[in-house]
């Protein structure tokens, strides 16, 4: 072999050298390139999932809320309820110590039927008590209708249901009549009731706190 052919050998060979070093570069560079295309895809695509999941999580937690409120608004709803009851039950305890302060009581019974009286048109009426206020107010009971009603003929007779007090007035032929029992006027009034007991409790109080 002469000395140009080896230093034309020897300059190929160089060549060829500096073009495979120049591809590996590029392919180093080229697996540099998806390696990091590909870490950025997944890092996409791992906040892609941490955001679903933490969407989910915020629904779930969003329901789980909502869930409990409902439940907490029932709950609220059945104590507030069963407080209103417990008023209306004491209510009816106070109506009912009524008997224990007998003025007091002829007091109260002389304005029920003055309430009475003066609804139904004139004409005798009839005037219905528990046996028990009969007996007690029989040795005042013309010095109550000559106060409140004057001029009227009434007559006394029992109560034919049950009632804690108060009085049932009915006009003579029965066509008329006024509850004016306790328990009459609490049924009456329960929706009055039930609207200053609700103010009394809850509103007022919130408007406190």
């Amino acid at each position: 072999m002469t000395q140009h052919t080896e230093k034309l050998e020897g300059l190929l060979y160089a060549q060829a050298m500096d073009l495979a070093g120049q591809h590996i570069d590029k392919g180093r560079q080229a697996r540099d390139q998806i390696a990091s295309e590909l870490e950025a895809r997944l890092q996409q695509l791992k906040a892609g999932e941490e955001h679903r999941y933490q969407h989910e999580a915020e629904q779930l937690c969003r329901q789980m809320l909502q869930t409990s409120k409902l439940h907490m608004d029932t709950e609220l709803d059945r104590l507030r309820w069963a407080l209103v009851q417990a008023v209306l039950a004491d209510v009816h305890k106070h109506l009912e110590k009524t008997h224990e302060d007998p003025t007091r009581y002829q007091k109260v019974l002389a304005t029920l039927l003055s309430e009475a009286s003066a609804v139904i048109p004139e004409g005798t009426l009839v005037v219905e008590l528990n046996p028990r206020d009969i007996e007690n107010l029989q040795p005042v009971w013309e010095s109550i209708v000559a106060s409140v009603a004057p001029g009227r003929k009434i007559k006394l007779a029992s109560l034919t249901d049950h009632a804690s007090g108060g009085i049932m007035v009915r006009s003579e032929d029965g066509r008329l009549r006024v509850d004016n029992t306790f328990e009459g006027r609490m049924s009456r009034m329960q929706d009055e009731l039930l609207g200053v007991i609700m103010e009394n409790l809850f509103v007022q109080n919130e408007g406190k706190s």
